[in-house]
């Protein structure tokens, strides 16, 4: 067995067609198939049910798939602590991270490993934790719900805390407002809403007294992204109930303000994902990082 043959495995379950896997893998169809074919010799399974011209993985390859993905996984970061080989290390990052946080991360890597080719994922938990269970994502930094049970083969590093809180521009007519602002006042702004956040993620404040805004009392305006919403917030009348985290950096240059509201309380926490039967250096540097980098407020 070889590594060529689990990476031609690997991109057939993934490709779903001999043809798109053979065009990844730069090999021909026999060639893939003739791979396949000698894997499932030296393993003695059948790793896929052939259907006329096609190949469909049975229960046995899907098993196999968990341990080829966290094989090539392991190969890849044991490469990318070996100063001449250029390895590619994935790290996915919740949006909800400071402004800063993927600048000073790449930095820090690149002052250790300065061979690795970094890819920064933007996403959340719920589609995370498959990542790194297959082995396609090496660390996650997100945030998650504090009752959200973690996969068993999955470690979990708490890292920080974030309260949520509505923020305007600096420009905004209530970034100045001398008296309390009360729920009126809000209606009359349009609100942001981040489409790709996670489903959990609440829109709109509640208040300590139990009233709270409704979607059918404002103007909403959905974005793509966070970064969309930073935009639209920093260059319109507009309002957003996001992590206090998400806005620091922005908060302390001035640019953003975070209105004085009686909020009821709703925190995120935020926290580093790995698998835990890959051990890699590189990861275990970039997990001490982050938590150097939110235990110092400097950072933030």
């Amino acid at each position: 067995m070889d590594v060529r043959q689990l990476r031609h495995f690997v991109a057939l379950i993934e490709a779903g067609t001999e043809h798109a896997a053979a065009e990844e893998q730069h090999i021909s169809q026999p060639g893939l198939s003739s791979s396949i074919k000698r894997l499932e010799n030296e393993l003695k399974v059948t790793l896929f049910d052939r259907e006329g011209r096609g190949m469909r993985p049975n229960e046995r390859g899907k098993v196999f798939h968990g341990y080829a993905k966290r094989i090539l996984s392991q190969l890849r970061l044991a490469m990318a602590e070996l100063e001449e080989s250029k390895a590619k290390v994935v790290i996915a990052v919740s949006d909800m991270m400071p402004s800063n946080f993927i600048a000073i991360l790449s930095e820090r890597i690149w002052q250790r490993y300065p061979n690795v080719e970094l890819q920064f994922i933007e996403s959340h938990y719920d589609e995370m934790y498959p990542a790194v269970e297959k082995g396609s994502v090496d660390a996650a930094f997100l945030g998650v719900p504090s009752a959200n049970p973690l996969p068993d083969n999955l470690v979990a590093k708490d890292l920080i805390r974030s309260q949520f809180g509505v923020y305007c521009s600096n420009k905004h007519p209530l970034a100045a407002s001398p008296e309390p602002i009360d729920i009126e006042q809000l209606k009359q702004y349009p609100w942001l809403n981040n489409k790709s956040a996670a489903a959990i993620t609440p829109v709109l404040p509640f208040f300590v007294d139990k009233t709270s805004l409704r979607k059918e009392d404002v103007n909403m305006i959905s974005t793509d992204s966070l970064h969309m919403m930073k935009d639209l917030l920093f260059n319109s009348h507009s309002l957003c109930h996001v992590p206090e985290l998400a806005m620091a950096l922005e908060q302390e240059q001035g640019g953003l303000i975070k209105l004085d509201l009686p909020l009821r309380v709703i925190s995120c926490k935020v926290v580093g994902i790995r698998h835990k039967q890959i051990a890699s250096g590189v990861i275990d540097h970039i997990f001490d990082f982050t938590e150097e980098y939110f235990d110092s407020p400097q950072s933030l």
